[in-house]
Parts: structure tokens; C-alpha cells; sequence
């Protein structure tokens, strides 16, 4: 990366790449969660055993929201400084997995 435009641009990339790989880490762990309490109710394992895999399952979920949620304070953050400094570039197109239509301001 020679100058700021290369930053933002590979900057935009990155963010791009986590959003789209954390939409899918999320699905993935959603399915996770349906299969760990499935496994449950078939008698797979015993209540408390299957308690405890159901919330470790859950919590995981959770943790790739708060990842995801971080990354999108950053890339505010990160978005107000390329603005700053000139180098701002063209709005996405999609969030978590989402197409945008159009509307207000990032």
C-alpha cells in the first residue's frame, strides 16, 4: 500500500471479506445450534450434559455477533477517518449479508 487511497481501498476490502465471512460463520453456528439441541431432545446425551453443549453452542453464536459488532464500530471509525482525509470510497452495497437499496447516510 503506497498511499492513503490503497489503505482505504484494501481497508474496504477487509471489511468486506469479514462481513462476509461472519454472515456465514453466523448461519453456520445457527445450524450448529439447532443440531446441538436436536441431538438433545433425541436423547443423545443427558439433560445437563446437553444444557451445558446448547449454551456453548448459543454463546458461540453470540460471539461472532460481538465480532461482528466491533467490526462495524471500526469501520465507522475507520470510514470518518478516510473522509478526513480525502480518501473516502464509494458506499457498499451489502451489510451482514444484506443487499442495501439505497437510504440514508452510513
Amino acid at each position: 500500500m503506497k498511499d492513503i487511497f490503497e489503505v482505504a481501498i484494501e481497508g474496504a476490502k477487509a471489511q468486506s471479506d469479514l462481513d462476509r465471512y461472519l454472515t456465514k460463520a453466523r448461519k453456520a453456528a445457527l445450524r450448529l445450534e439447532e443440531v446441538s439441541e436436536r441431538g438433545v431432545e433425541l436423547g443423545m446425551v443427558k439433560p445437563i450434559r446437553g444444557k451445558i453443549m446448547i449454551n456453548q453452542a448459543r454463546a458461540a453464536t453470540g460471539k461472532i455477533a460481538d465480532a461482528a459488532f466491533a467490526l462495524a464500530v471500526l469501520h465507522k471509525e475507520q470510514t470518518m477517518v478516510c473522509a478526513e482525509n480525502g480518501c473516502d470510497i464509494p458506499p457498499v452495497t451489502s451489510v451482514s449479508g444484506i443487499s442495501i437499496m439505497g437510504g440514508g447516510d452510513r
